[in-house]
């Protein structure tokens, strides 16, 4: 069940859907119902610090707009990984890395056939080959530690090195360093110092994974001389650092301009992607065409979006951990092993999101929130094995129907959605109206579903001519402009409806407010082509009608 959860939820890294993150959510939730034993920690300095950055990312939703439910999705997979590994016993917990294991091998499997037939940089079927690294990191860096602790299993060795090669294979340089950085971190925090056998284990295994990962990329130029100018592109990988350095900078100072806006509420989560647009000429490096909302980098994309409570919980999630460890006196050297080895994994993906963005990514967070459980269970607490009581029988449903009710309206709505853009396409009409206008009552506050109804009336209305659908879309799009202030396209859409069907729209208006909706939309995106080209065309169409 836990590897199911965990499939689920690498796809819902892929493609943002509310459907597959409630199916992943409610499997690891079927995981955590598996008959077992079950430790019970308590209140821990950890738990709060995981409960107070969950619970101000989701109440943050719901203090900014525009509204967003990856906003109470994304800090979800981070208290499921937590909650459901935290509460099992250590056999249970090690059938859990098992599986997480075998999902990351996996990856990194695809990642190799991917640079050994040719395809580029391992990226198996993420978007970016530096999501594909984080991952890997989150799996290796606990492992490396393991060997450098004394783990010197056959199959602990095996796997670090698959990882490692795959880990070359994507060319992540980020990557790279996020998984050296995030090593000695941990040994310097640990006070921990190397012998000499467990240097050459490490080197030994490190060298031959590199070397499998460097064969992986050659050996398309080697089969095929025809593909060298792709072997160019991974050459030329090492000569854009300059140039990602200067766009990073960009994005950094775009982001820095909008801090002291919002600083304790912050803009909202994801908010940055509108501010993107409105300054995109301040990051000439994305020109017209290229889109982010991303700052890729985490601790000041958090300051930005979620203010300055949303950073002092993410850095206490980081810090916490490490420490906490300085406190452990005498430890077993089990719990030594899987302390530390859970370390180096927290140290690598916090290391790796001063350069991107893997506190956006569900399955990143998933894994993240599983080591941070791994580390509340090996520190010491008074843990114990009680008998269920009527108190945290009656706390469980409530915190259940809070979930519940957060996530299963988006998701319906998402499924609807779906459902109406399905009819649309098969031109079954009735049966997309149904969906359309379902979504967006399921899901009111969120502008994409009334977006999404608004040019299906739009097109309605064009092709078959009916007042009543003017009429909705551009209730629909009013609904949308309303909802997302911060976004040209709900406001251009209404616009259209206007300047195409004003005369037998009951809620006509004026061509002075049209032209200040014109100024409006090009204010929020003033480089974009699309919003430029309406923009000019509805100034035409109203020096027509004047």
């Amino acid at each position: 069940m836990f590897f199911v959860g965990l499939a689920l939820t690498a796809a819902g890294s892929v493609t943002a859907s509310p459907v597959l993150w409630a199916a992943a959510l409610l499997t690891l939730a079927c995981a955590a119902l598996v008959p077992g034993e079950r430790i019970v920690l308590g209140v821990t300095p950890l738990a709060l610090a995981v409960a107070g950055y969950v619970a101000w990312t989701a109440a943050n939703v719901f203090l900014n707009s525009p509204y967003t439910s990856a906003g109470i999705f994304h800090p979800a997979f981070l208290a499921a990984g937590f909650l459901l590994v935290r509460r099992l016993d250590a056999h249970a917990r090690e059938s859990a890395l098992g599986a997480v294991l075998v999902g990351v091998s996996l990856l990194a499997g695809w990642a190799l056939w991917q640079a050994a037939s040719g395809a580029g940089r391992g990226h198996a079927f993420f978007e970016t080959p530096n999501t594909l690294a984080t991952i890997l990191n989150l799996a290796l860096a606990p492992l490396l530690m393991r060997i450098a602790l004394g783990d010197a299993r056959r199959l602990v060795l095996l796997l670090a090195c698959v990882l490692s090669a795959a880990l070359v294979a994507t060319l992540s340089r980020g990557g790279l360093i996020a998984l050296a950085a995030g090593l000695s971190l941990t040994a310097l925090v640990c006070g921990w110092r190397p012998t000499a056998i467990v240097v050459v284990r490490l080197l030994g295994v490190l060298g031959l994974g590199a070397m499998l990962g460097a064969l992986a990329l050659e050996l398309p130029s080697w089969l095929n001389p025809d593909a060298v100018h792709r072997q160019a592109q991974l050459d030329g990988i090492a000569t854009t650092l300059g140039a990602t350095l200067s766009s990073r900078m960009e994005l950094y100072r775009l982001a820095w301009t909008a801090l002291g806006e919002h600083p304790w509420v912050g803009n909202g989560y994801l908010g940055f992607h509108a501010l993107f647009e409105a300054g995109r000429a301040q990051v000439p490096s994305y020109a017209a065409e290229n889109i982010t909302y991303f700052v890729h980098n985490d601790y000041l994309q958090t300051l930005v979006e979620l203010g300055v409570p949303g950073l002092v919980a993410l850095a206490a999630l980081i810090a916490l951990p490490f420490y906490l460890s300085r406190r452990v006196t005498s430890p077993d050297a089990t719990s030594l092993l899987r302390l530390r080895a859970a370390l180096a994994g927290v140290a690598a993906m916090a290391i790796h999101a001063l350069g991107d963005f893997p506190f956006y990514v569900p399955l990143c967070l998933l894994l993240f929130g599983a080591l941070l459980a791994e580390i509340d269970c090996s520190v010491p607490h008074h843990a114990e094995v009680p008998r269920r009581t009527a108190r945290r029988n009656v706390a469980g449903i409530v915190a259940a129907s809070l979930v519940a009710l957060l996530v299963v309206p988006p998701a319906l709505a998402d499924a609807v959605s779906l459902y109406g853009e399905r009819s649309w396409r098969t031109g079954h009409g009735e049966s997309a109206a149904f969906g359309f206008e379902l979504a967006r009552r399921l899901a009111p506050r969120d502008w994409r579903y009334h977006w999404y109804a608004g040019q299906y009336w739009y097109a309605q209305a064009i092709y078959g001519g009916k007042k009543e659908a003017a009429e909705r879309a551009d209730r629909a799009f009013a609904a949308a402009v309303q909802a997302n202030a911060m976004d040209p396209r709900p406001l251009l859409g209404r616009l259209a409806t206007q300047l195409r069907f004003g005369p037998v729209l009951v809620d006509r208006q004026s061509p002075q407010t049209l032209r200040r909706w014109a100024e409006r939309a090009l204010a929020l995106a003033p480089v974009n082509p699309a919003v430029r080209k309406d923009y000019a065309a509805a100034l035409v169409e109203l020096r027509t009608t004047q």
